[in-house]
């Protein structure tokens, strides 16, 4: 795999990086550009822009600056991150027949890693092992990591093998990775798999190893393996922590299991391990969930009384409890509160309330938390257009709507509107027998490219028999079909009752 990579490093970035700005000098001689070029990245506030340029204009000059040099900054480049300049400053280097070290080798392992390029990254071990350097587990962990970053679990796999084929025993980080990546990929049967592989080659399973499995069985519904595990690890005597308990009780509460989940952490406090922020938001969203708001409430004080922190999870929860829980009113003061504390919100939160207010037929109040969205500086998403236009269309209010959606449609470049959108407002239209009006809508929709789905068709099919206009029902019908939905039961009942009433 990675003794076959082709590597090109010309082609491995896009060209711009390659183009920074290169006029030409030949008058400064060659000690003098290696004392700027290090004056200019080892000192604290290095100026990586200006080393660059000076590097690249003393290459264009044929004042090369020594090996050691130019490899310094670029793992200088490497080291600050800054991975677009540290190729750029590799490929210039390979361009005059300057040779890498294995560190900048190192570095541009890193460098394909962090801009998500593991197969190049392979190109680089390829480079490596023919320079007659070794590569330790730790260069192979860092692919093995992105691949997995990627969703590309197989290839992961595959390298995980040749890896040990070369002679290079996996460490406990390399089969962690492997874990964490199957069990992203739900594939948990290979992923309990690996513990006796571990332990066959004395690489015995530890507390992450273990954490990630849980984590990931949890997640997927499957809290009570979950708790096998955990039965498992301490007979191996690991103890759980934080992480662990955190995980079976997110697992439990996902599952509606309060109980069970309040059990675990009363469990973890009488270990003496503190719960963090993750610990509490999970037992809360399920207080909030099973409409027990105040008991939520509680938590959040006996959260504050141990000196942690709520995040914008904790109070979204709490907002999304409150709105259930019948007390919108407490959500918007609560809102309130987080703003005037200077609590950081995220476009969910407002969401969230818009939502349980227009539930709960509180349009007005919902326009008014999308306005102070708008004063925060907090752009509203499809999602927040979309649950405001429902909650007025669910009130008759099909005026208002087609006001809102004729704003938001000024302001485009800004918001994708979506066929729910649409839909939304077709729907409404067609319910106050305004048909003209929802077949404008539906034009306007497909002018800017967006494809009606199975509800809209429905919808206009149904509308257009009720109407008794059986020529644009069928060609609707037809444009269905072009488009490759497959029609399902409320098309057809809509289809037989229309023509029925027709006769």
């Amino acid at each position: 795999m990675f003794t076959k990579a082709a590597f090109n490093p010309c082609r491995s970035f896009p060209e711009r990086i390659l183009r920074l700005p290169a006029k030409c000098f030949s008058s400064v001689p060659q000690s003098d550009v290696e004392t700027q070029l290090r004056l200019l990245f080892e000192k604290p506030n290095s100026q990586y822009a200006e080393a660059v340029s000076l590097f690249q204009r003393a290459i264009c000059s044929d004042r090369l600056p020594s090996g050691s040099v130019c490899n310094s900054l670029m793992q200088a480049l490497v080291r600050s991150k800054n991975y677009e300049y540290a190729f750029s400053v590799y490929s210039k280097m390979t361009c005059v027949h300057i040779f890498p070290s294995f560190l900048s080798l190192s570095g541009l392992i890193e460098v394909f890693v962090q801009t998500q390029k593991p197969k190049f990254a392979l190109g680089v071990i390829g480079l490596i092992l023919k320079r007659g350097f070794f590569v330790n587990i730790y260069a192979f962990n860092l692919i093995l990591k992105a691949f997995c970053r990627k969703g590309e679990v197989n290839k992961a796999i595959e390298l995980f093998g040749e890896i040990k084929s070369n002679g290079v025993s996996p460490d406990n980080c390399s089969y962690n990775t492997i874990v964490n990546g199957l069990c992203k990929a739900k594939r948990f049967k290979e992923a309990l798999d690996i513990l006796p592989d571990m332990e066959a080659v004395g690489c015995c399973p530890n507390l992450v190893t273990y954490a990630t499995l849980m984590d990931g069985l949890c997640k997927d519904g499957r809290v009570d393996e979950a708790m096998g595990l955990l039965e498992e690890m301490k007979a191996k005597g690991l103890d759980a922590d934080v992480v662990v308990y955190s995980a079976l009780i997110s697992g439990f509460c996902s599952n509606g299991s309060f109980d069970k989940g309040k059990k675990l952490f009363d469990d973890m406090l009488e270990k003496g391990i503190s719960p963090n922020v993750v610990t509490y938001n999970s037992l809360m969203h399920c207080l909030c969930k099973i409409g027990q708001w105040k008991e939520a409430i509680a938590m959040l004080d006996a959260m504050m009384e141990r000196g942690i922190r709520p995040d914008v999870v904790t109070y979204t929860c709490l907002i999304e409890g409150l709105c259930k829980g019948g007390r919108a009113t407490k959500a918007i003061d609560l809102l309130n509160w987080m703003v005037k504390k200077g609590e950081k919100l995220s476009v969910i939160t407002y969401n969230v309330l818009i939502k349980g207010l227009c539930q709960k037929g509180l349009v007005g109040e919902a326009y008014e938390i999308l306005n102070m969205m708008i004063e925060k500086g907090m752009m509203p998403d499809v999602v927040s257009y979309n649950t405001l236009l429902m909650g007025i269309g669910k009130f008759g209010k099909v005026d208002e709507a087609l006001e809102l959606f004729n704003l938001v449609l000024k302001e485009e470049k800004y918001v994708q509107l979506d066929v729910v959108t649409y839909n939304n407002l077709i729907q409404g239209l067609c319910k106050e027998d305004r048909l003209d009006e929802a077949v404008k809508i539906y034009h306007t929709m497909a002018e800017r490219g967006i494809s009606g789905n199975l509800v809209t068709f429905n919808i206009l099919i149904g509308k257009y028999l009720t109407a008794g206009i059986i020529d644009k029902a069928l060609e609707m019908w037809k444009h269905l079909l072009e488009l490759g939905h497959v029609p399902n039961s409320v098309t057809y009942s809509s289809m037989i009752d229309g023509f029925c009433k027709i006769g």
